[in-house]
């Protein structure tokens, strides 16, 4: 089936075949050939993907690429079909596509005239992806043709992070520039009846001069050199040959030149900047042959080849090499060159060198709520501000993401690498403005030293990330200075993350449920929800050492979806047992609840188990509201449409304004277990008891957690709190308990 040359090809199941056999046969993953091999009767399968992997690995350019990596790039590609004499594009046409023949053969042509011809292997289009330039000449088939389609964000994915892949394609389209689209037509022979070769110079087509040999006097240029470079045939006749060269003296011209006197080489070749009469300079690469003369005198003739395009190109090329591109800053391959440079030096000088990774507090949520342009435009004014406050001496790099690099060398002591932490710490105190939005982003640093730290580049930057941790666990927007106490901890942590990625396609969450009473009688009037983990690897883990991971990651995304369900799903089995109606209340974390999927989440959680919507509650914390007022309200909002209530946990140990509650969407106040526990204390009692009575003012059900006493319960009730929740009515407990409790109604 064709579409405009395009093959498509549907999924079918998967053949059973066996790994250790595929991978020893083929060399490929089971993984990507149970991709690719697959069962389809109707349609005719694309090509066989091992030869495409052969191919793929034929290429120069791109055998610098792990094995896994081409496997991905010939599974994500598209692959297009041309039929015998049809045009894959115009010379003219928008380029944002490269492209690989893996089979036939097509012809590249401007205006008619033929420029070559390319076969299996062939790599074209690239110089107008790269340049986001028009096409500089036109493709057709001359054959039937299968090739592989690269895009601009494969071609990022796959080239530009490369620095081996990408010089081997600057190469590739430096000689493709030189032999076909940038340079003139090869260099005629001299023969000895030829002519006097000064009158045969005003009939060559290309920039040509001729120039003594021995004393490299210019005798004469062509027309096209003339116009060129802008000089008077007369004052070329007065000058010398390296007055225009820029990078070559008198000793490295005689070089190039000796062996075409000797004979024992026909042409020389090199490149330098040629100044013209305007004082510009232009790029050129020179061709040098000596010239049949019957005088005594040699001479030789020199090509003059523009090749500012190509120069161009390679800078292009460079550019995406070491730098990145969103930021300007120095990336991954040009910052591990730094470092080395600055460990070289400070390891010859007795010197120190810090290593400081930057992580940008909150910058998910402000790229997920406000879109990834203004994240991109953040990160522009953070790496600004980075370059501003740092040394000359010091390199900042960005690593991906919202993560940044500082290599400080030449540091006294691990005080100084605190001190300029601290200043980067200050760039951040006040709000950031892009597009007439204020934005207040933090910053956490982890800082490790040479060599007292680590003796290379890895082990540094290894520990930095394993300080910065530490930063993020202390609050965040602070700096921390790795000590071996974090190496524990971080080795901790990469196994809570490593487990963590797997734990929610292998159900290992579950809930358990903790009742909340109604303080006088002791009735239950809902349940809180509370998720648990449970690992093969790790056993039980507590939610205070995996919910932090779980929100640097986002994995919590995932959980949290899973809790909502997890909760309908439970709500539904107790009323299909002929249960009363109660209702769970799940807590939200900051991420969750920002996600723009939130409430498509909840909408089908509550279709797919018939779940009514005053059975489900959420909880979220005053911290969420104080990120983004405006924000937070609209999303209750949102949810209260739906008929989901929702509560303010742990109330009374954030900063929130009173001023914003009256017009809250929210349903309960919960007063922090901090308060409960300690209300003996005077300031504690009276703060309990503002709570309450704020909450009655404003129509709101007080609901106090970690209840344990009877006291606290008694102290409580006398203040007008209406309902509770702790150990003194049940701890947190399974499923099927739960149902006990139920079904008793009360709980005392």
């Amino acid at each position: 089936m064709f579409l405009k040359g395009r093959k498509l090809f549907p999924g079918q199941p998967y053949l059973p075949v066996k790994s250790a056999i595929i991978r020893y046969v083929t060399g490929c993953s089971v993984q990507f050939l149970l991709k690719v091999l697959r069962v389809n009767s109707q349609v005719g399968l694309p090509m066989d993907i091992l030869k495409k992997i052969r191919i793929l690995k034929s290429i120069d350019i791109l055998s610098f690429l792990h094995e896994a990596t081409l496997e991905r790039l010939a599974e994500e590609s598209l692959e297009l079909t041309l039929l015998p004499q049809e045009i894959l594009f115009n010379e003219g046409e928008e380029g944002k596509t490269m492209y690989i023949i893996l089979n036939g053969e097509v012809r590249i042509f401007k205006k008619e005239l033929e420029i070559t011809v390319m076969g299996s292997g062939a790599i074209f289009g690239e110089m107008a992806l790269i340049e986001k330039q028009p096409r500089s000449a036109s493709v057709q088939a001359l054959d039937q043709v299968d090739l592989i389609e690269i895009n601009e964000e494969q071609f990022q994915r796959y080239f530009a992070g490369q620095p081996q892949v990408l010089m081997a394609l600057m190469k590739t389209m430096s000689a493709r520039f030189r032999r076909s689209l940038g340079n003139p037509s090869p260099i005629p022979m001299m023969v000895e009846d030829s002519g006097n070769p000064l009158e045969k110079l005003d009939r060559m087509e290309e920039p040509v001069f001729m120039l003594n040999a021995n004393t490299f006097q210019l005798l004469k240029g062509s027309p096209p050199a003339i116009d060129l470079f802008g000089y008077a045939q007369e004052e070329i006749s007065d000058m010398n040959f390296l007055d225009f060269l820029e990078q070559i003296n008198e000793t490295a011209l005689k070089t190039l030149i000796a062996p075409l006197l000797n004979q024992t080489r026909s042409q020389s070749m090199t490149e330098t900047d040629f100044k013209k009469k305007s004082g510009e300079t232009l790029p050129v690469e020179i061709r040098i042959r000596l010239a049949p003369s019957d005088n005594a005198v040699p001479m030789v003739m020199a090509w003059m080849s523009d090749i500012s395009g190509r120069k161009h190109i390679e800078d292009t090329i460079r550019q995406m090499a070491y730098y990145d591109s969103l930021t300007g800053l120095p990336n991954r391959n040009l910052l591990n060159d730094r470092l080395a440079v600055a460990l070289a030096r400070a390891r010859r000088n007795k010197e120190r060198v810090a290593i400081m990774f930057l992580d940008l507090d909150n910058f998910k949520t402000i790229n997920d709520t406000l879109g990834h342009d203004m994240g991109d435009l953040l990160l522009k004014d953070v790496a600004r501000k980075l370059q501003h406050t740092l040394r000359q001496e010091d390199t900042v790099a960005r690593m991906g993401g919202d993560e940044f690099i500082v290599i400080a060398p030449e540091i006294k002591s691990t005080e100084d690498a605190s001190v300029l932490a601290q200043k980067i710490l200050q760039q951040f105190e006040e709000a950031i403005c892009i597009e007439d939005q204020e934005l207040y982003v933090g910053c956490s640093i982890g800082i490790s030293t040479f060599p007292e730290d680590g003796s290379d580049g890895k082990t540094l930057l290894k520990n930095a990330d394993m300080a910065l941790y530490r930063a993020k666990d202390r609050g965040k927007n602070n700096f921390q200075l790795y000590t071996p106490a974090l190496n524990f901890k971080a080795m901790e942590r990469m196994a809570i993350e490593r487990n963590l990625r797997k734990a929610v396609d292998r159900d290992e969450f579950d809930l358990v449920y903790q009742p909340k009473v109604e303080l006088a009688t002791g009735k239950i009037t809902g349940i809180e929800g509370l998720v648990r983990w449970d690992s093969p690897e790790l056993g039980r883990v507590m939610p205070v050492a995996f919910i932090p991971v779980a929100e640097d990651t986002r994995i919590i995304v995932q959980i949290g979806a899973w809790t909502i369900k997890r909760a309908c799903q439970q709500i539904r089995e107790w009323i299909d047992d002929g249960l009363p109606p109660v209702s769970i209340a799940i807590n939200l974390s900051a991420v969750q609840f920002a996600h723009p999927q939130l409430l498509k989440e909840v909408q089908t959680a509550l279709s797919d188990y018939d779940v009514n919507p005053d059975y489900l509650q959420l909880e979220i914390t005053e911290t969420i509201l104080m990120k983004d007022t405006d924000l937070a309200v609209d999303i209750l909002r949102q949810l209260g449409d739906l008929g989901i209530k929702a509560a303010l946990d742990d109330f009374g140990t954030g900063y929130s304004s009173l001023n914003y509650l009256k017009n809250l969407p929210i349903h309960y106040l919960k007063i922090d277990r901090t308060f409960v526990q300690d209300f003996s204390q005077d300031t504690n009692s009276a703060i309990t008891k503002t709570i309450v009575g704020l909450g009655r003012s404003l129509g709101l059900i007080s609901i106090a957690e970690g209840i344990e006493t009877e006291e606290q319960k008694q102290f409580l009730l006398g203040i007008g709190c209406e309902e509770g929740q702790g150990y003194l009515f049940s701890p947190p407990v399974s499923s099927e308990e739960m149902t006990k409790l139920l079904q008793e109604k009360k709980v005392y």
